[in-house]
């Protein structure tokens, strides 16, 4: 069975991450070379992409948060840990980020919105800051799946007054299990981030570092198909479910906000970065390789296509027309996997395009190291399950373009 996600790190990246000293070197290094690639001066890695926006929102005299309706519940769960009250905007009728024709009512002087890249697929974050900034709004860029992104040339996390970005196992550049990065602009907003940050988080204990390095070797050692295979008919298939997602219930400070960053996986990370040109452009390869195979499908929309070549996508998004669950289970019966983002978003029923989101994402598996045969074999299911759907009418054709929402 072809898995959902692939973590980037290999076992030579967690060998020498084993190997460090947590003396604090591997983590300065790794802030220098995040800077020097996203192209800014204030870097403070954090325990995960949450915790860095929590240190970023707690170091913030604005009450108020402001969230796109569809987005990860990890956001909503570091803007109420802060003590900030979280507001909705909807997202754009045929994509995955904010529409900016809906925020400026919900923003003010009293005010962060939080400018998400949904999937590594930019936003309109000009007109989004032109927004914000004619508002009296602070523009906090959600990066945690852009590394990499650009936007005519320009990184995305540049754009705003700061962003954060997050090394879990389903982003660009992945550590055992969580970590992120924030980055300010301003100076004086760095330095204050940084000392909530050091009084928020006390260093990893050795223990949590090992469970976390068994936890990302056996990751990798489960990539093989059958023992993916065993390992989805035990984790899925008998326990009735198809995603680990809920909803979000009460919030708490866990472990990936209460223990810093190690040195261990400062080098996991750091690894990564020295070859993410060419992580970035495999990436790239693949997603245009799925736009153009896929194109015609009816019973799924495919993500728009990257026409300058500018996005470092972390998934392949599609959006099924109809009952997402029995395509899943169709295709998963013919060995694809697929991951599921955002199913249980924290947004009112009354935003309905996000809420149509949430109903319709499934995301292909989409991760460097997929072979030709493992490619040809995801588009064949795909197209063949499209088939069966469309024969049995599940829902009329759609073509590129069209909302699934």
């Amino acid at each position: 069975m072809i898995s959902r996600s692939r973590p980037s790190f290999t076992f030579a990246d967690l060998a020498a991450g084993l190997r460090a000293r947590e003396d604090g070197a591997a983590k300065r290094a790794l802030a220098a070379s995040l800077g020097a690639f996203v192209g800014v001066e204030h870097v403070t890695l954090t325990p995960s992409g949450r915790a860095g926006l929590f240190a970023l929102l707690r170091a913030v005299d604005r009450p108020r948060v402001v969230v796109p309706a569809y987005t990860c519940n990890a956001v909503v769960e570091a803007a109420r840990l802060a003590g900030k009250t979280v507001e909705f905007v909807e997202v754009e009728a045929d994509g995955f980020n904010v529409d900016p024709g809906a925020l400026a009512p919900a923003l003010g002087g009293d005010a962060v919105f939080v400018a998400t890249h949904q999937f590594g697929i930019p936003c309109d974050i000009e007109r989004t800051v032109e927004v914000c900034r004619a508002r009296g709004a602070m523009v906090v860029e959600d990066c945690a799946a852009s590394l990499g992104t650009t936007v005519g040339g320009r990184q995305t996390g540049t754009f705003g007054d700061a962003a954060f970005y997050s090394f879990d196992m389903s982003k660009l550049i992945t550590v055992p299990a969580k970590g992120g990065a924030v980055v300010v602009r301003d100076p004086a907003l760095a330095a204050e981030v940084r000392a909530v940050h050091a009084a928020s988080v006390s260093p990893m204990p050795a223990g949590v570092r090992a469970r976390f390095f068994a936890m990302g070797a056996t990751l990798r050692a489960l990539q093989e198909p059958h023992a993916y295979r065993a390992f989805h008919t035990l984790r899925f298939e008998r326990a009735g479910t198809f995603t680990a997602e809920a909803p979000l219930g009460e919030v708490r400070r866990g472990p990936f906000y209460r223990y810093d960053l190690s040195d261990a996986q400062a080098v996991v990370a750091a690894r990564q970065l020295a070859r993410v040109t060419d992580i970035i452009s495999e990436r790239r390869r693949l997603y245009a390789e799925y736009g153009r195979r896929l194109r015609g499908a009816r019973s799924f929309v495919t993500p728009p296509p990257d026409e300058r070549g500018e996005w470092a996508p972390i998934r392949f998004p599609i959006r099924v027309r109809g009952d997402k669950l029995a395509f899943y289970r169709a295709c998963a019966r013919r060995g694809v996997d697929f991951a599921f983002s955002f199913t249980f978003i924290e947004a009112p029923r009354r935003f309905a395009i996000a809420h149509g989101l949430a109903d319709a994402v499934l995301d292909l598996p989409f991760y460097p190291g997929l072979t030709r045969r493992e490619v040809d074999h995801v588009v064949d299911t795909l197209m063949a399950v499209d088939g069966a759907f469309t024969r049995d009418g599940a829902r009329a054709s759609v073509t590129h373009g069209e909302s699934a929402c």
